[in-house]
């Protein structure tokens, strides 16, 4: 059986799938049926997506969609992926030294499916610090410059500025792990008022595979917040 979902960003519709149809990520088949970029990749985005259990099919039985969306990626040998993620590290350097009219390092790295980008500039920092659709804006813009790839990138962007988004990555992991501990010792919710929904995202993805808690988003807009709460023994509900 398969279901439909709507959200901001393809991980965060595979994790309010996940949580529909109560499987891990690592469980779901998806294919991607339609793709908002909004303004600047920031306002009105929107990813729809078809998702399953894997080797279920989308009605049960068909096998020609139990694969995740990998083989929708572009295929590259390992020559072409190096010219790929240097081509984009030198696209990325050109817009930030222009941005502030000197030179600007960045590196490229590719970690876990994921090119990291990161910038080496004071001024870019504490830009991103003030805005936090700032690196969002930039992955946007860097996904629409490979145009002779018309299949999606082999990796997913990610800009960070001096390791601040790393850091802020692991801080939140940590502190994940931390209260989904404590929710489950004490088999109490907690409420969490993080307003960067990027923040939600990343606790959302560091708890998703924890078996003893589950997530949930309640609210709307500047009042949305995010609660973990203990799972319940008649199966997980569903993340929204």
């Amino acid at each position: 059986m398969a279901i439909t979902v709507e959200e901001k960003s393809l991980q965060l519709a595979l994790v309010k799938a996940a949580g529909q149809l109560g499987i891990t990520q690592d469980e779901l088949g998806y294919k991607i049926i339609n793709k908002s970029s909004g303004f600047l990749g920031v306002f009105g985005k929107k990813v729809a997506i078809e998702v399953w259990k894997k080797g279920q099919g989308r009605a049960g039985g068909s096998s020609r969609y139990r694969e995740n969306s990998d083989d929708e990626k572009a295929v590259l040998s390992p020559k072409e992926i190096k010219e790929l993620m240097e081509s984009l590290r030198s696209f990325c350097q050109g817009i930030c030294s222009r941005m502030v009219d000197e030179d600007v390092e960045v590196t490229a790295e590719l970690d876990d499916e994921r090119l990291i980008l990161n910038i080496e500039n004071d001024y870019l920092a504490g830009q991103m610090t003030r805005n936090s659709r700032f690196a969002e804006a930039l992955e946007h813009i860097l996904r629409k410059k490979p145009r002779h790839i018309r299949q999606e990138l082999p990796f997913r962007i990610f800009i960070d500025v001096k390791g601040m988004r790393q850091g802020r990555e692991t801080e939140l992991v940590d502190m994940a792990q931390d209260l989904s501990n404590k929710v489950h010792e004490n088999k109490r919710p907690i409420v969490l008022n993080y307003r960067s929904s990027y923040d939600r995202k990343i606790i959302h993805m560091a708890l998703d595979k924890d078996n003893r808690v589950y997530t949930k988003s309640i609210g709307s807009g500047p009042n949305r917040k995010l609660m973990i709460l203990p799972t319940k023994t008649e199966g997980r509900e569903a993340n929204q």
